[in-house]
């Protein structure tokens, strides 16, 4: 197990997960938009000011949220321009990346996981 310096980054190694995501909306009466839920497994909470979510095109999704400590956050993921997906239907990778850029989780699902309003787990 590591030892804790003290330093709040030292928290975050191994701490923050992706836990699932919506890659494809439901309709009007399900889930409306693409999302993705971590979980915060430390003691402490997580300030993702500066973090991202990143897919396979490295297309970037700025977070900004506060994670408390053992408690999952769903964040929705606006549609870019013209109404575009973030996430591809087809499959696709999803990066969590620290405010420095460096990768802290990774996931990946095929097509054959996507369904319309429902979260993959991870």
């Amino acid at each position: 197990m590591p030892i804790d310096s003290g330093d709040p980054t030292d928290a975050v190694e191994g701490a923050l997960y992706i836990a699932g995501a919506i890659v494809k909306p439901g309709q009007e009466d399900r889930a409306a938009e693409e999302s993705v839920t971590l979980l915060n497994a430390s003691d402490r909470p997580i300030d993702l000011a500066g973090w991202s979510i990143a897919n396979k095109a490295k297309r970037k999704f700025l977070l900004g949220q506060t994670i408390l400590p053992g408690q999952y956050l769903t964040i929705p993921i606006a549609q870019g321009t013209a109404g575009a997906e973030f996430f591809r239907n087809k499959g696709d990778i999803i990066t969590l990346l620290n405010a420095d850029g460096l990768k802290v989780h990774g996931v990946s699902y095929t097509q054959r996981q996507v369904r319309s309003g429902w979260t993959i787990k991870f």
